[in-house]
């Protein structure tokens, strides 16, 4: 899983059983580390975790929303999806019965002699009537269904090129984990606050484990030079593709799933 998307699908639905249901939101991965500083800026100043989901509540704000940024999406950015700085762009919008915002992530690199950090500054802006509008509702039923139908057209391609491997340990078991019917007790994704259903978290635990994009190793390496030896390059681009933006889609329908 992209590292920025992750951090994002955490933020947004450890806020919202926050913010519903008053949940515990505390995480290892947002607080202070040696390698992770994680801060929202607002009105100039620089809160932690704890004290911004305290503020958002202060504020009246009721739901978090991961939501894309991009108006013009990128066909290939499942290509560089595995960087940093790569792959679709988020951003988190917090809504409230007025004065919606949105909160775009700034990630820097500070490099040290002995280690080097991540800081992540998530700054605000408003959250525009054009924006809002393009961000529609899906049934969870629906997306699933789709993801469903993707893994199995990327799995049959993945045996056609030889490359069976990526099937038999990704894409099945996501289909698995999507059916409920998987045997195995590990869980991909974090943990769902009590606020979402079953079907979200077997959703984002598909979305975790069929996640193939990345560097070297992954479905971006090799798969492509095998694709073009069987003649399926033009397959390979177009499954690829699809399969991308149905993770990316199930993954904000999950978090977002208890927002509308």
């Amino acid at each position: 899983m992209n590292g920025e998307l992750h951090q994002m699908l955490l933020i947004t639905a450890l806020g919202n059983g926050f913010l519903i249901n008053a949940n515990d939101a505390a995480s290892k991965e947002l607080e202070q580390t040696d390698r992770l500083i994680v801060r929202f800026c607002s009105e100039d100043q620089l809160l932690t975790w704890s004290a911004w989901l305290e503020q958002l509540r202060n504020q009246k704000y009721q739901r978090l929303m991961l939501v894309h940024t991009a108006e013009n999406p990128s066909t290939s950015s499942w290509q560089n999806s595995g960087f940093a700085g790569g792959g679709a762009r988020h951003g988190i919008a917090t809504l409230a019965t007025s004065g919606h915002m949105i909160w775009i992530p700034e990630w820097k690199l500070d490099r040290h002699p002995t280690r080097s950090s991540w800081q992540v500054t998530y700054r605000a802006y408003p959250y525009s009537g054009s924006q809002q509008a393009g961000h529609a509702f899906v049934p969870l039923a629906d997306v699933t269904l789709q993801l469903r139908t993707v893994l199995e057209q990327v799995g049959t391609l993945a045996e056609q090129i030889g490359e069976a491997f990526w099937k038999q340990n990704f894409f099945d078991p996501a289909l698995q984990l999507l059916d409920g019917s998987s045997r195995e007790t590990a869980k991909y994704a974090f943990k769902l606050p009590p606020v979402y259903s079953a079907e979200a978290w077997r959703l984002l635990n598909a979305v975790y484990k069929s996640w193939v994009f990345g560097g070297m190793g992954s479905w971006n390496d090799s798969t492509p030079g095998m694709a073009y030896a069987h003649g399926k390059e033009a397959e390979y681009e177009r499954y690829s593709g699809e399969l991308y933006e149905g993770l990316l889609q199930s993954a904000r329908t999950a978090v977002n799933s208890v927002v509308f």
